[in-house]
């Protein structure tokens, strides 16, 4: 008999972010466990029952049993969809007698501490800092020591941690997140992972242009006038064509590149759904991006750095963002940049070193050591072998 298992996540199972970081990893451990999954799922995707009902499906063929949740968007959203994830998770594992729980993110690992529930917290981020990072809570305020105080009793409590950076889980031992960080134990670290069947190795031509490639959201977390700040140093040194695959900024993205005075003709901006990704990534060189390097960032690994290495593409990022510098200075699969010193970079020099077989080479290989989605599954089987009875 299989072990059962309650996944919780207040990330819908149609986003995106779902698809690969959920049900990737759930499909292939569905093989030795029963899951229960418990999502959020927004009401533009609740509404369309045709795609929820293929879904379902699809998950039901896998054995796991999927338990949707309406996502609220109003001004009480955040606490209306924190009862509603609450009451349908303590119904689903009253009525199916389940003790163990895969938390993913804080709430979910609240859920389960309430409800007294054997939970792997697999967190993330450090959430309660990236709400203090943005500004949306005062780190001085009573609010965000009780939050701190919560933080603390989840990790405590929690049957094992883990976390999807190795700085990340330093800034745990070394007592920087909370007191007495050190004796959190066992703290695993699986990245966000990335399915190295699907994003495959492409050899490039490296002829004309530099094919400069930028995928995602133009914001939030995301620094893009950084982005266009350096791509504007770069046109000064460099022939480029600028590839932007966004889903849904295209008028914010244009006024920006107005703003920094991007020629037009030099940029192509679509919209690309995830299963065109791995084959639409192939146009790119080389990636460009900068995240915001807050506090709550060294918990972070940018899904999209896997999928990149994993196509071969190398990467210029800036540090202070989890593990991205450790891995791109020691392996070579691309360039950490200094935005305050951008005008003082020889892109020419850096393009002619990155845009070769052998840096590509170097990028899928960090991806198939590092974030690989089948290595990532294995350490998660390891780790429930633990924890799960």
């Amino acid at each position: 008999m299989k072990t059962k298992i309650l996944y919780i996540s207040y990330n819908g199972m149609n986003e995106p972010l779902g698809a690969s970081q959920v049900l990737s990893y759930l499909y292939k451990l569905s093989d030795n466990y029963e899951y229960h999954l418990v999502s959020l799922e927004k009401p533009k995707d609740f509404a369309d029952t045709e795609k929820m009902e293929g879904l379902r499906k699809k998950l039901s063929s896998h054995g796991i049993l999927w338990y949707p949740v309406p996502y609220k968007t109003d001004r009480m959203g955040k606490l209306t969809n924190f009862f509603r994830l609450l009451k349908k998770v303590n119904a689903v594992s009253k009525k199916h007698k389940i003790t163990n729980a895969h938390c993913r993110s804080y709430f979910p690992a609240m859920i389960a501490n309430l409800l007294h529930l054997n939970y792997l917290f697999d967190t993330r981020g450090f959430e309660f800092d990236e709400r203090a990072d943005v500004g949306s809570i005062s780190r001085t305020g009573l609010v965000f020591k009780a939050l701190k105080k919560i933080e603390k009793k989840l990790y405590q409590n929690a049957a094992a941690v883990n976390k999807l950076s190795y700085e990340g889980k330093r800034t745990i031992v070394d007592n920087e997140l909370f007191p007495d960080g050190d004796k959190i134990s066992p703290i695993s670290v699986i990245p966000t992972c990335t399915d190295t069947h699907r994003f495959r190795f492409h050899e490039r031509s490296y002829e004309g242009a530099v094919r400069i490639g930028y995928v995602g959201t133009a914001s939030g977390w995301y620094d893009f006038d950084k982005t266009l700040a350096t791509l504007k140093a770069i046109g000064t040194q460099v022939d480029y064509k600028f590839i932007i695959y966004n889903s849904g900024q295209h008028d914010f993205i244009k006024t920006k590149l107005t703003e920094y005075a991007i020629p037009l003709e030099k940029v192509q901006i679509e919209k690309v759904t995830f299963s065109e990704m791995p084959e639409r990534l192939k146009e790119i060189e080389v990636a460009l991006f900068y995240i915001h390097p807050y506090f709550s960032k060294r918990a972070s690994a940018a899904t999209k750095l896997g999928e990149f290495f994993a196509s071969g593409i190398p990467v210029l990022t800036n540090a202070g963002v989890g593990d991205h510098e450790k891995l791109i200075t020691e392996s070579g699969a691309g360039k950490i940049l200094d935005s305050t010193q951008i005008d003082h970079y020889n892109f020419a020099e850096i393009f002619e070193g990155l845009r070769k077989l052998e840096t590509s080479v170097k990028c899928r290989e960090i991806a198939e050591v590092f974030f690989s989605l089948d290595k990532g599954v294995e350490k998660y089987r390891e780790l429930y072998k633990q924890i799960f009875i």
